[in-house]
């Protein structure tokens, strides 16, 4: 358990893009009429937004960032840091920061690099981003933290466990640093059970993405509400205090299971994946998004990833940012 908090941070705005193509569960080809109405019941899926080919990974991140800094009014020579989650970029190397940092004219001094992480990246990616800010320690910095996956890329389309879950989405969430702020900015609770390993992967040479769905389920429900629970008492704070709580959005049948184990009532546990899907490590940031309003109280909320890894990374962080709504569609 690697349980640790940050201070100055805070989310500005989050903005999702999806493409506008969408494959419909209740039509899919694999699965008899009766099969595809339990598949939907049980995962909560319907639609997916999927990339058409030939699209690139890198003119999406590139897009989802020219949208958030036009709504928050930031120009890009003003971004300290600029660091991509995903786990499918265009190619190798260079990397995806890099090469956004280079389309979009960012100043030499913008800290860039990629980090190689799922269903649990965007909390594991939050911290680097706040514990660099923290440590660059530089009054009124910048930061953009991008999460998505074109998880089609890696889809065998005739895997019946595979196909129906997974959607393509990118988001980019804007973060700025307070120097001058002694306030807590978050508390983490980051995990990682290597053992699982094997669960979700993709390996040679066809190259598509293998799921041990019992695997999952298991490793889910042994790790997650107890790296929740431990955070919750960590922070000192009480569960009835968060605004709301935000899952990786697995399937509905897993994220039930979780919310119901970890004790926080349904109205506070939103949902995007009837509309959208898996979408990897865009899952959370995307459901914020949709979830928030302006109705809201600047408060404490939980956001939770887990899966491939197998990795376990839940955060207690404030909430109230500026920019949030539904995916733009490309």
């Amino acid at each position: 358990m690697a349980l640790a908090q940050t201070k100055g941070a805070s989310i500005e705005g989050i903005v999702t893009v999806v493409p506008s193509q969408t494959e419909d569960n209740s039509l899919l080809d694999l699965l008899t009429e009766s099969e595809r109405e339990s598949l939907i019941t049980h995962t909560g899926i319907r639609y997916r937004h999927i990339v058409p080919a030939g699209v690139r990974f890198v003119d999406y991140v590139q897009k989802a960032t020219e949208i958030l800094c036009e709504k928050l009014e930031w120009s890009s020579d003003s971004i300290d840091v600029f660091i991509t989650v995903t786990q499918s970029p265009d190619q190798p190397l260079p990397s995806v920061s890099c090469d956004v940092h280079g389309k979009m004219g960012m100043p030499p001094h913008t800290l860039c690099f990629d980090i190689n992480s799922g269903c649990s990246g965007f909390v594991y990616g939050l911290y680097t981003v706040y514990s660099l800010l923290q440590g660059l320690n530089k009054p009124g910095a910048r930061a953009i933290l991008i999460c998505g996956d074109f998880s089609s890329r890696f889809t065998d389309p005739q895997d019946r466990s595979v196909k129906p879950v997974f959607s393509d989405a990118v988001s980019a969430i804007g973060i700025r640093f307070d120097a001058h702020s002694d306030t807590i900015s978050g508390y983490f609770n980051l995990e990682t059970v290597g053992k699982g390993f094997d669960a979700i992967k993709v390996t040679p040479p066809d190259a598509f993405m293998r799921m041990q769905g019992i695997d999952v389920f298991n490793y889910t429900l042994r790790y997650v509400p107890d790296n929740i629970q431990k955070l919750i008492t960590y922070s000192g704070k009480k569960q009835e205090e968060l605004q709301m709580a935000v899952f990786h959005q697995a399937n509905r049948l897993i994220n039930e299971t979780i919310r119901k184990k970890a004790g926080f009532p349904e109205e506070k546990v939103p949902y995007t994946l009837y509309e959208y899907g898996n979408t990897g490590s865009a899952t959370i940031p995307l459901t914020l998004g949709c979830a928030w309003n302006d109705g809201y109280d600047s408060s404490w909320i939980l956001i939770s990833g887990f899966g491939v890894g197998f990795s376990v990374a839940s955060a207690l962080i404030p909430f109230s940012p500026k920019v949030f709504g539904l995916p733009v569609e490309l």
